[in-house]
């Protein structure tokens, strides 16, 4: 697909997007839509989400490995790996929240299998530690590492541009435009960054990236879109325990985002989506009053 169409497509999207969002100040919102969703549970709750791998949940997205986010304050019964469970996803414009669990059975295979797998090794990134150096291509096809980051206060996520799911990759960009809001806004960031590193840098060219970092409303000048070759995008994601496996044309993946310093090492990391843009925005603050 040519740059040129890309864009057009992308219009078309904004453009409905508008339409709709117009529609809906005129009108109450659609209810919530809830699905079915049946699965084996591979890893147990942590921090308010649990990783399920699921079947095909019809009419919203085909079988993969993920978490999912859990209600606030709901009971749910004992979810351990290898269990068997079947339970309601409720998504809104918003969020989407797995709810009404049932423990239907139990997988002996897979529960041997995760008590088999290798756990995490110590080497992923921590506060204090350094970006491991990567050579990249900017969403304008220009050369990008690491160390390109040295010099600036700059806040690090990870994404894809066909995410589907609400609460990933959607929720990390609109989190992303709200700190460049404040950013622009505020004299003392005045030199800070943001970088949105593409988990799927088969798909995600520089003119797939270009397209969506417009249609997203990315200042180039602040806001950088990264991809590269695979190798390289595998050592930033193994660098921050990120997970990503394929899945069809979509990926099973989990998240992570970061405040980096001028010294190109990491100020603090955030697993998941349980971060805000005020957190971020404080972290980097307080670490560019630290180094001036």
């Amino acid at each position: 697909m040519t740059t040129r169409r890309l864009l057009g497509v992308l219009l078309v999207v904004m453009m409905m997007t508008a339409a709709v969002a117009r529609s809906r100040q005129a009108a109450p919102g659609p209810a919530a839509q809830t699905f079915t969703v049946v699965g084996v549970v591979t890893a147990a709750p942590a921090a308010g989400r649990v990783m399920v791998s699921h079947e095909a949940i019809e009419g919203y997205m085909p079988a993969m490995t993920m978490p999912f986010a859990l209600v606030p304050g709901e009971s749910v019964p004992s979810l351990t790996p290898g269990g068997r469970v079947r339970f309601t996803l409720r998504v809104d414009d918003g969020a989407a929240r797995a709810t009404a669990f049932q423990v239907v059975g139990r997988d002996e295979r897979v529960a041997a299998a995760l008590r088999g797998a290798p756990q995490a090794t110590s080497s992923r990134l921590r506060p204090g530690d350094a970006l491991p150096d990567v050579s990249l291509l900017t969403e304008a096809a220009l050369p990008f590492t690491t160390s390109d980051l040295k010099g600036h206060v700059t806040a690090v996520t990870f994404i894809f541009t066909r995410c589907p799911m609400p609460e990933f990759c959607p929720l990390m960009v609109k989190r992303f435009q709200q700190v460049q809001r404040a950013v622009a806004n505020d004299p003392a960031l005045a030199d800070a960054r943001l970088l949105a590193v593409s988990l799927d840098p088969t798909f995600d060219k520089p003119q797939v990236l270009s397209a969506y970092a417009n249609a997203m409303q990315a200042d180039p000048a602040r806001w950088k879109f990264v991809t590269g070759s695979p190798a390289e995008i595998q050592r930033l994601t193994r660098a921050f325990a990120i997970h990503v496996e394929r899945n069809g044309v979509l990926l099973d993946h989990t998240l992570a985002t970061a405040v980096v310093g001028r010294d190109g090492r990491v100020v603090e990391i955030w697993r998941g989506n349980g971060w805000s843009s005020d957190e971020v925005l404080k972290t980097m603050r307080e670490t560019t009053s630290r180094t001036e």
